[in-house]
């Protein structure tokens, strides 16, 4: 049996196999962070190890990918000052995954005590949550999601009305949390942002697309994402008009 079979097969506990990566890789880095999802009940077969390092300047900020001790390990390098300029960007976009990686992540290492500013930093941002749609944005998602709406609506092609279908779970779970000033997401960071939204809207809408791909019904979902518009403003088609930026 080779080394590599060995290593995958001797999975570490994750907080084990992330202070090792700290020590090896970033011995003199100022703090770290694991992300907690994989703690918790969250944690699956594929789960990888997500480490925010921070430095006191170059290399970070970067961002890379490796396997040691039995785990893929996804690592977030950055200094204190680019930590907080990526929290920024993150929050412009609505996200907030690298604040909340480090809000609540475990903290693997802390030199000088400035994991606590970093923390507080990272959940202030998320309480304040993420800034509100202007009237120009949301007519673009409101338009876009009308759009989409009528093509499953006249869509006749079995395969084309499940890829509309799967656009239209990300497009309406995206601003249902936008128009409530909530912090949105891709892919699980979606699903649990829409866990944790009030009402049953989450399931509501997973229940609509699982009635798509089971027997090709699209009426349940065109009226969970026709809720979404009417929440936003309503449908918009004619009339709707954007400028391009300018050069």
């Amino acid at each position: 049996m080779n080394s590599e079979h060995n290593e995958v097969m001797d999975i570490e506990e994750p907080v084990v196999a992330a202070t090792r990566v700290i020590d090896e890789l970033f011995p003199e880095c100022r703090a770290a962070f694991l992300s907690s999802g994989v703690l918790t009940s969250r944690r699956t077969a594929t789960s990888d190890l997500d480490i925010v390092v921070v430095l006191d300047g170059p290399p970070a900020p970067y961002r890379e990918t490796i396997r040691r001790h039995g785990w893929v390990v996804e690592l977030f390098v950055h200094s204190r000052d680019t930590l907080t300029h990526f929290f920024e960007l993150d929050a412009q976009d609505r996200r907030c995954t690298l604040a909340q990686m480090c809000a609540d992540g475990y903290v693997l290492k802390d030199t000088g005590g400035i994991v606590s500013g970093i923390q507080d930093e990272a959940r202030a941002l998320i309480n304040a949550g993420p800034p509100e749609l202007t009237v120009e944005e949301r007519d673009q998602r409101r338009y876009f999601l009308t759009d989409l709406l009528d093509d499953l609506r006249g869509s006749t092609d079995p395969v084309e009305t499940v890829f509309i279908a799967s656009h239209l779970l990300q497009t309406a779970g995206a601003l249902a949390l936008q128009s409530e000033r909530r912090w949105t997401g891709a892919g699980k960071w979606m699903a649990r942002h829409l866990e944790n939204s009030p009402g049953d809207f989450a399931s509501r809408l997973v229940a609509a697309f699982s009635v798509v791909l089971a027997n090709g019904d699209k009426q349940p979902l065109i009226d969970v994402v026709s809720s979404v518009l009417s929440l936003a403003g309503g449908p918009l088609t004619e009339g709707y008009g954007a400028q391009a930026p300018a050069e």
